[in-house]
């Protein structure tokens, strides 16, 4: 009896170790699969924070950062409003034309070129551009007045997409106005608005009006560059008395300087026929150094005036 005691102590020893040994290898494969899963999340939190950190700029100041494209121009460029002639105009004053190069905030080192031209020269600025505000201080020290190129949605969209700030078709009316007073507050310090592309949205009605009833609280104008012959841009600002003007002569959708100067040659005339006339133009090196070249000629025969003053002629027109 005394030897069957330990033979029975042993097996059950035995018993509890093959009990014991499923279980420890239970819990090994659970903290390895917890131990995994809490590798994966850090990883994938240290991707999301990654992906939110602000990106620095990867241009040098004096270079053109990626801007969105310029107006789309077709074959067809969008042709001007009819030639209004006002008898309350008065006769032996020179005409008045107003030059604004827009898309402004990209391109800092000809941004600067620019403000050293004539301050009568008004400047529209995209929101959202990396170098708007080193080039908007120059500008209104300078005495330049300064816009908002509001993008909007052009026909072509979304395979041409307007840029950062954009208002598009389908946003709800909170969502449109939002997004307008985001613009205005990046930019800051506008006299007046004129639209970057928007030949789907300046055909909108109901946008429009949202639109502009905004621009009447605060004050400002609206220049419509005519992206499109189908703009309700007129009738919606004249239902909420918006001071409004539209582009008579675009100056450089080719970028070519004797076309250039064909069309600042063109504002002149139109400006003579009207008694004021408002030219669009764009931040090209070939648009600059036709207009160093061609002001003092310009000058001799019209008044160029900031923007503001020929949306006050031409306003009601």
């Amino acid at each position: 009896m005394a030897k069957r005691r330990p033979v029975k102590r042993k097996k059950a020893k035995s018993r509890r170790r093959k009990k014991k040994t499923p279980a420890v290898f239970v819990r090994v494969i659970a903290s390895l699969v917890i131990l995994m899963v809490l590798v994966v999340g850090l990883a994938l939190l240290a991707h999301h924070l990654l992906l939110r950190r602000p990106a620095k700029p990867s241009v040098s100041p004096s270079a053109s950062a990626q801007r969105p494209a310029y107006e789309i121009f077709t074959a067809k460029v969008p042709p001007p409003p009819p030639v209004v002639r006002r008898p309350e105009i008065r006769t032996g004053r020179p005409p008045r034309v107003a030059i604004i190069i827009d898309d402004m905030g990209y391109d800092l080192a000809l941004g600067r070129r620019l403000v050293k031209m004539d301050p009568a020269i008004t400047f529209s600025f995209l929101p959202f551009s990396p170098f708007k505000r080193k080039i908007m201080d120059g500008a209104l020290q300078a005495g330049h007045e300064i816009m908002l190129h509001l993008p909007m949605e052009p026909k072509e969209y979304p395979r041409v997409k307007p840029g950062p700030g954009a208002l598009l078709a389908d946003m709800t009316p909170d969502e449109l106005i939002a997004q307008l007073e985001r613009d205005l507050e990046d930019v800051g310090r506008v006299k007046g608005v004129n639209n970057h592309m928007g030949s789907r949205l300046t055909a909108m009605d109901a946008q429009m009006r949202q639109i502009f009833s905004i621009l009447k609280k605060r004050g400002l104008f609206f220049i419509d560059s005519r992206t499109t012959a189908e703009t309700v841009c007129r009738p919606s600002a004249s239902l909420l008395h918006l001071p409004f003007a539209q582009r008579d002569v675009f100056i450089d959708h080719v970028d070519d300087r004797l076309f250039i100067r064909r069309q600042l040659k063109l504002l002149v005339k139109r400006a003579r026929k009207q008694g004021y006339a408002i030219g669009i133009a764009h931040p090209h090196p070939k648009t600059l150094e036709v207009l160093e070249e061609m002001l003092p000629e310009i000058k001799a025969q019209v008044e160029l005036v900031p923007a503001s003053r020929v949306v006050a002629l031409a306003d009601g027109g």
